[in-house]
C-alpha cells in the first residue's frame, strides 16, 4: 500500500465507499478474476487496475482512486497476486516509487515557485 498521505484520505473517505460499493454490485459480489476463469469466488478487496501512486499530482490520483472503471473486485489470493505481477513489495520497486514521488514533489515546488512570481515578467 502506498504511503502517500492523499491516497490514505482518499481511501478513508465516504466517496471511495461508494465507488466501492458501486464495483461490488457491478460485480455481483464475485472474484472478477476469478470468475474470468470460470470459477465462482467471494470477492473481498476492491483494486485499483491503474495504481493510483502513478498519478503525478493530487487531482490524477484523485481521477484514478474514485473511478469504479479502473477498480475491480477480487478475492483476497487473486488481489495478493496481481500485487505480486506488478511487482508491488519489492525493495527495486518501492524505491523506484520512492524516487518518483520525490521527483513528482520536485516538479510541483518547481511549478509553484516558477508560476508564483507576482512581477509579471517571465519566468526562465
Amino acid at each position: 500500500m502506498s504511503i502517500d498521505k492523499n491516497y490514505h484520505h482518499f481511501l478513508n473517505s465516504r466517496r471511495w465507499a461508494q465507488v466501492k460499493r458501486i464495483v461490488w454490485q457491478r460485480s455481483g459480489g464475485l472474484c472478477e478474476a476469478c470468475k474470468a476463469h470460470g470459477i465462482v469466488t467471494p470477492g473481498a478487496d476492491c483494486h485499483h487496475i491503474v495504481p493510483v501512486e502513478t498519478a503525478t499530482n493530487v487531482r490524477e490520483m484523485e481521477r484514478l482512486a474514485y473511478d469504479p472503471a479502473n477498480c475491480q473486485l477480487l478475492c483476497v489470493p487473486c488481489h495478493c497476486a496481481k500485487h505480486r505481477q506488478m511487482g508491488k513489495g519489492t525493495r527495486r520497486l518501492t524505491a523506484e516509487r520512492a524516487k518518483q514521488r520525490q521527483e513528482r514533489w520536485a516538479d510541483n515546488l518547481m511549478h509553484r515557485f516558477t508560476t508564483s512570481k507576482s512581477d509579471g515578467e517571465p519566468t526562465s
